[in-house]
């Protein structure tokens, strides 16, 4: 009888081990601030319930880190980051993860010297130009780079003794791209945020009448010719068009509703880093439809409810610029 009690108690206690063995980690949590300075080292501590021990491993931007604790230094190239902290129980049989997003608050960025005249603050060809690295506190070793390589001098570019201000003493065409300064403080090293050059050619056509017969559906076409690569999206500055309207990419199909109305156009021509290189606009008034012959097998129809395509809600967003 005392064998068999003492069976029976060794068989719950294996089970109940075995339970807490097979459980998850549980409350996995990440302890930190969800903004951070670049430069700056900031500390993250996971923690987590486990039935013995566990096991942290950090996940950073593809790289892996053990320890419940991590210290993460940014260089301010990405305004977003995601850190992971997985946990695994002793028997390495189960996981939890948790993921936590980061804004990275860049205090350097690449700005056009201020102490130069208005009409040299924006680049152009032939004229003199200078970029300052601001927010850097010296004392700082400061390199600069242009579309992420280290910057080559010319006879045409000069830096200031402390390395804050990159002269040019004539712009070229070649001198277009992205400009940034690398900041270095002891072991923690900064990237500024970019200014982009642009000094290529742009040629923006955009086509369409500029009366639009009430019923009658017109056509509007915006193309650009860049010197880098460039994209053209539309913007409605005078609120949104009434009757039928459809966008498709650089072409604009819309058949108004009211005679007298007043719609603005504006094709702009982006780069991915320069951002608006350039745009042109078209004011179309609404008149009178003119007599249109009808074909003999022509069926009447009513005029369409409007239409609003996906390419118009990017419309939209562009209209608030």
């Amino acid at each position: 009888m005392q064998l068999d009690v003492c069976i029976n108690l060794l068989l719950t206690i294996t089970g109940l081990v075995q339970v807490v063995t097979a459980a998850k980690p549980q409350m996995v949590r990440i302890s930190g601030p969800d903004e951070v300075v670049a430069g700056v080292s900031t500390i993250y501590e996971c923690s987590a319930f486990c039935s013995r021990t566990c096991y942290y491993t950090w996940n950073v931007k593809e790289q892996s880190f053990p320890g419940s604790k991590l210290t993460l230094t940014e260089n301010g190239v990405d305004n977003f980051i995601s850190i992971t902290c997985t946990v695994t129980d002793e028997d390495n049989k189960h996981f939890v993860s948790e993921v936590r997003s980061v804004t990275v608050i860049n205090p350097i960025s690449v700005k056009p010297s201020t102490d130069q005249s208005v009409l040299h603050q924006q680049p152009k060809v032939g004229r003199s130009f200078r970029l300052t690295c601001d927010g850097a506190s010296l004392p700082v070793t400061i390199t600069w780079l242009k579309d992420s390589a280290p910057l080559t001098l010319d006879s045409r570019m000069s830096l200031s003794p402390d390395n804050l201000t990159l002269s040019f003493s004539i712009l070229k065409e070649s001198d277009s791209g992205q400009y940034q300064c690398k900041v270095l403080n002891g072991s923690a090293s900064v990237i500024s945020k970019a200014y982009w050059i642009y000094l290529g050619y742009v040629i923006i056509t955009l086509t369409g009448t500029n009366h639009a017969e009430v019923g009658m559906q017109s056509e509007y076409t915006c193309e650009a010719q860049c010197g880098m690569d460039c994209t053209v999206q539309w913007a409605l500055h005078a609120g949104f068009p009434r009757g039928r309207f459809i966008a498709e990419g650089p072409r604009i199909l819309w058949t108004p509703s009211d005679i007298g109305q007043t719609q603005v156009f504006t094709c702009i021509t982006l780069n991915p880093g320069a951002g608006n290189i350039g745009q042109v606009s078209k004011t179309v008034t609404v008149v009178e439809a003119r007599p249109h012959p009808k074909p003999s097998n022509a069926v009447s129809t009513k005029s369409s409810v409007t239409v609003v395509s996906s390419a118009t809600l990017l419309m939209l967003v562009s209209a608030c610029v």
